[in-house]
């Protein structure tokens, strides 16, 4: 039965990623939780993502711009240490809390179709990669403030999946790497691995489908719904914790 569960929660979970570009870790980890210990999904989600990724990114050759993400990726990574660095000064929960509400009033301003002009763009993806950065170093999230970014630049849905799915491809190599070499990646996962991959396969798959049927506007509108699920995923658990 968790092997089922847990092939149907990947298949659902790579749907929205394969659909709008990211959402594996937000969407599946949750779920996950339910069945296996946090630090076991930490290390399935980041491999499911990194297969998915790959997958999409095979699917999309020619379509992404490398140019604007690798500045980008590259002031995420140097972005993370201040991140964790200030999350050791404030408390972890409230900052999550205002993050997670930040990431919701700006989801909300964007299905208002409210954007910033933005003239240079290379030098504003390499700040929104930096705040990236910091804000995963500091909170875990950094796809939120990248997908805000590119949603603000008014591209396309295949641009805008193209880039994404490039940034979090890069992202999972460097995450997986570091767990390895600190030797805090749970070995115990691996066999599980053999139960996301067909899980992984389908839902890339019913995403593809989806992914060229949906117009713009319902992309657009998939990709707000994901980003308020990220601040809610965010601001959530701690309102229920300290509060409740």
């Amino acid at each position: 039965m968790t092997a089922i569960y847990l092939c149907l929660t990947v298949i659902f979970a790579s749907t929205v990623q394969a659909v709008s570009g990211f959402g594996f870790n937000i969407v599946g980890a949750p779920l996950l939780m339910l069945f296996i210990a946090p630090k076991q999904v930490i290390s399935l989600t980041i491999f499911g993502a990194l297969i998915l990724n790959l997958m999409v990114i095979h699917k999309t050759r020619g379509q992404g711009d490398f140019y604007l993400i690798l500045p980008m990726f590259a002031a995420s990574i140097v972005g993370v240490l201040p991140g964790v660095y200030f999350l050791n000064l404030v408390d972890g929960a409230m900052l999550k809390i205002v993050v997670g509400t930040i990431v919701i009033l700006m989801s909300i301003a964007l299905a208002a179709n409210f954007s910033v002009q933005i003239r240079r763009q290379r030098l504003a993806s390499i700040i929104a990669g930096g705040v990236g950065g910091f804000m995963g170093g500091a909170t875990s999230m950094s796809g939120p403030v990248v997908a805000m970014f590119l949603m603000n630049q008014k591209q396309d849905k295949v641009a805008f999946r193209a880039n994404l799915v490039r940034f979090f491809c890069l992202n999972n190599i460097v995450i997986l790497g570091t767990m390895y070499f600190m030797g805090v990646m749970d070995v115990a996962v691996l066999p599980l691995i053999s139960y996301i991959v067909p899980g992984v396969l389908i839902g890339t798959w019913l995403g593809e489908k989806a992914f060229h049927r949906v117009s713009p506007a319902v992309f657009r509108q998939v990709v707000i719904m994901v980003l308020i699920s990220c601040g809610l995923m965010s601001v959530g658990p701690e309102v229920v914790k300290h509060f409740l």
